[in-house]
């Protein structure tokens, strides 16, 4: 078995895939529609076989949940690692990404810090 891919529902497929192809290297893959859900998709993969799918809506409905409330049951964020947190960082907010939690020391890894993508998703980046 094999991890397959993330899904995210974003407000701008133009914004979002701009993001994902600038800060860190994915490509368009596939596009296509799913007129009964009223959205449109785009399929993201990078060089490592990484893959992520933006899905926009007619009608998109605004993110309410915190995703950084651990507590709360579900879906918390996706993570990278990377080779120069820092440069990916600089490179994040340049795109429109918000930090949430600054570079800090890992306990299990050498650096992490949380960006949100510009649809408010947390994503955590790793520097091992």
């Amino acid at each position: 078995m094999k991890f397959f891919h993330t899904a995210l529902s974003v407000n701008s497929f133009e914004e979002s895939q701009k993001f994902y192809e600038t800060v860190f290297g994915f490509h368009v893959r596939a596009k296509g529609e799913r007129p009964e859900l009223g959205s449109k998709f785009i399929v993201l993969d990078d060089t490592s076989g990484a893959v992520i799918e933006l899905f926009e809506h007619k009608l998109p409905k605004k993110l309410n949940d915190d995703l950084m409330d651990f507590q709360q049951v579900g879906l918390k964020h996706i993570a990278f690692i990377v080779d120069n947190i820092d440069e990916i960082m600089s490179k994040a907010l340049k795109n429109g990404a918000k930090v949430i939690w600054p570079i800090k020391k890992g306990i299990t890894v050498k650096r992490i810090a949380f960006i949100a993508d510009p649809n408010g998703i947390p994503i955590e980046l790793v520097e091992v």
